[in-house]
């Protein structure tokens, strides 16, 4: 599940580090223990890096925007290109063409979203008002248009009330349908758009000139890039095949007592240090992703549909809260989770991730 410790890399990188914060411990960061059991007066690694890196903030910004470009770039200038190139030879060339490349540029766009429109509805790029604009000319960008104010809403409440009965990540009727029938539950999560439908009825307020924003964006790359709409279905489908492969490693387990889970994932700029995003939102991504490399993981990406199809007792954390509804929670609740972790789901971020 997880590797016994950081890669050689990762150590050499460290002990750089150490010089600067003696006082940092290898084990202990490995093992989340500054994390969740802190000794009197610990900083974390995460703490000494924002604090570090403060300094540097617009330059971080620069950097970001700078990833995110080159990143649309990839995925909207050569993507189409390169599946061009290959289905002009035919056969296999063609095949493999439309089947890799699309499959790539969906983490990509992930890391992409990730990257700008998640750290921008969290204020952690401009850290003002003008990040809501710059997430939504993000998901115009993306091709993301009519995600544009609903997912910002929607993920700060996720944030404020996550495995409450007020999560909007985990609803009645996913719930439901997970219990009776959990092939078409997973069919249902994997259909890119449709997959919200058990979200419509939830107000989400939108200021029409954010919306329109985006949209105004989204036409002007389209006009840009030209990408086939074949190749941008694609690429939406992947897009939301790694969202749903996040959910399953995040916020799913066989266990109690626990806030979200830490976990290996490509091109994810950090969000696999799940549990301490949840403590903590305002952590910058390029902060988790760093101090991710130095931390053991309870999962990686790929554990997600496979324990989700083979393990009856893999289920939302919302399930295995006390105040579920016993009939369900009586069939998914599992042990209480392991000791050295316990302390992390205590850190439930009150803020509403603002």
């Amino acid at each position: 599940m997880s590797a016994e410790a950081p890669s050689r890399a990762a150590q050499r990188l460290f002990r750089w580090y150490q010089r600067r914060h003696p006082a940092l411990d290898a084990e202990r960061v490995w093992a989340r223990l500054d994390l969740e059991s802190p000794a009197p007066g610990e900083l974390t690694l995460e703490a000494r890096l924002v604090a570090d890196l403060a300094p540097h903030r617009a330059a971080l910004a620069a950097a970001m925007l700078l990833i995110f470009g080159l990143g649309v770039s990839l995925v909207w200038g050569l993507g189409p290109r390169l599946v061009a190139a290959l289905s002009a030879r035919g056969g296999f060339a063609a095949a493999t063409g439309w089947a890799l490349v699309p499959f790539f540029a969906g983490f990509v766009v992930h890391g992409l979203f990730i990257l700008v429109v998640h750290e921008a509805t969290h204020h952690n790029i401009l850290q003002n008002r003008f990040d809501r604009s710059l997430g939504n000319i993000a998901l115009g960008l993306l091709f993301l248009p009519f995600l544009a104010e609903r997912y910002q809403h929607t993920h700060r409440v996720h944030h404020r009330w996550v495995n409450t009965a007020h999560d909007n990540n985990w609803t009645a009727f996913r719930d439901k349908l997970s219990q009776r029938a959990r092939v078409l539950y997973v069919v249902y999560e994997l259909i890119p758009i449709l997959n919200n439908v058990d979200r419509l009825a939830e107000r989400v307020p939108v200021r029409r000139l954010q919306a329109a924003l985006a949209w105004g964006v989204a036409l002007c790359a389209a006009l840009l890039f030209r990408p086939p709409v074949t190749y941008w279905l694609l690429v939406l489908f992947w897009l939301n095949f790694v969202n749903a492969n996040r959910l399953w490693v995040e916020h799913f387990g066989h266990y109690r007592g626990a806030l979200a889970n830490t976990y290996s994932a490509p091109l994810s700029f950090g969000i696999g240090h799940h549990a301490l995003h949840h403590r903590d939102p305002r952590v910058p991504a390029l902060v988790l992703m760093v101090g991710l490399w130095f931390r053991r993981k309870d999962l990686s990406l790929r554990h997600g549909l496979y324990r989700l199809l083979r393990r009856r007792d893999w289920a939302h954390f919302r399930t295995q809260q006390p105040d579920f509804a016993p009939s369900t929670a009586e069939a998914s609740a599992g042990p209480a989770r392991p000791p050295e972790t316990r302390a992390a789901a205590r850190g439930r971020d009150s803020t509403g991730g603002a």
